[in-house]
């Protein structure tokens, strides 16, 4: 009993949450890039790494038609080459790779002012300023593997939830060029038949404890009380519970959860082509009418507006103007943005693809800072 009233419980930010983040993850990205360099490797058991006149060294990464194997990164060159004899290597040009990286980074970077690079193939995006809810963050995500594969040629995995794990997660089932958006309300669900292994953190050596107590799945963990999750498991155990029923997790102090807004933006893609301007008018009022209101609701005043057009053959543009003073003013948005439009009046309305209005750098202001264009 008295290690029970020892347990911590849940704070109430565990109850609640208040980010989207986007996960994206490339896919077998060395391999891919090999693969688009050369075609003729496409179909085959492939692995990048290590030195194929010896045949020794360590996988870096396979393509998925290796992995078919039972073949993935770390794996000694020799062993592979037991599950597959028939295994094609290359070195791998590791500079090439960092060069396609940075441009598929710069490419994220156009849909979140707030970023986290993991690595070379992967990123962590946080949409929470950006979309209003978790259908918009499909669609943008829908468009960012658009905007990669039409830039690089390469598809990507993307994960879309309230935190990073789970976004990850997300991601990590459904590969390759997959997309899956897990829902706060939809959490246990989603995890409840999913190995307890996929759990970040979750090694051999925990995973057999909770396999020698006959749980193997996330579901097999939510089910038993809280309290006995900690008794046998400890903190980290407590922790994975709480993920597996739905809670927040994550450390609401860590510095990508801590946002500094730097802008608001929105950004809409046209699934059915707008047949003409005043389409294009409705879109811009409807968007200009977000961002303002959530910049009043922060407090928030702006000096720069910009506009963001994509056509249908993924030619982009922005256009900038900053003011001479920050307001919050939906009419100045729209005299600005209709003014950044007209480079682009030649153009028919039909061959837009993606339309986005941002207000950026912003003010924090307080109720006796408040300007009279607030009024208009």
């Amino acid at each position: 009993m008295a290690i029970v009233n020892q347990i911590p419980y849940f704070s109430e930010k565990e109850h609640s949450f208040d980010s989207i983040i986007l996960y994206m993850d490339l896919d077998a990205f060395f391999a891919a890039v090999e693969i688009r360099e050369n075609p003729s490797l496409v179909g085959l058991p492939l692995v990048v790494g290590g030195n194929p006149n010896t045949k020794q060294g360590v996988v870096s990464t396979c393509s998925y038609e290796a992995r078919e194997f039972g073949i993935h990164s770390g794996m000694s060159i020799s062993q592979a080459l037991k599950l597959c004899p028939n295994l094609t290597m290359v070195r791998g040009s590791f500079r090439l790779y960092s060069e396609v990286s940075k441009r598929i980074m710069n490419i994220l970077k156009h849909y979140s002012p707030i970023m986290r690079v993991a690595g070379n193939d992967e990123a962590y995006l946080d949409l929470t300023d950006v979309v209003s809810d978790y259908e918009e963050a499909k669609q943008l995500a829908n468009e960012l593997k658009d905007d990669i594969y039409a830039s690089e040629k390469l598809t990507c995995s993307i994960g879309i939830a309230p935190n990073k794990i789970l976004a990850k997660i997300g991601s990590d089932t459904d590969k390759p060029n997959g997309l899956v958006v897990v829902r706060p309300l939809k959490i246990a669900e989603f995890l409840s038949p999913l190995k307890i292994t996929i759990i970040p953190g979750i090694g051999k050596k925990s995973s057999k404890i909770f396999h020698d107590n006959n749980i193997t799945t996330c579901g097999d963990l939510s089910i038993i009380p809280y309290q006995l999750a900690y008794q046998k498991f400890g903190k980290t155990g407590l922790k994975t519970w709480k993920l597996v029923n739905g809670y927040n997790t994550e450390n609401t102090d860590d510095k990508f959860n801590s946002r500094e807004i730097k802008s608001i933006s929105e950004e809409r893609t046209f699934f059915n082509r707008p047949k003409d301007w005043k389409d294009i008018d409705v879109l811009i009022d409807s968007s200009i009418e977000t961002i303002v209101t959530k910049a009043k609701k922060k407090n928030m005043n702006f000096r720069t507006i910009t506009l963001k057009i994509r056509f249908q053959d993924f030619e982009t543009f922005t256009r900038s103007h900053s003011l001479s003073c920050h307001v919050i003013s939906k009419k100045q948005v729209k005299e600005v943005v209709n003014m950044l439009l007209e480079e682009f009046k030649d153009k028919k309305p039909f061959q837009i693809r993606l339309l986005g209005v941002k207000i950026s750098n912003l003010i924090k202001i307080t109720d006796n800072q408040k300007t009279l264009t607030q009024f208009f």
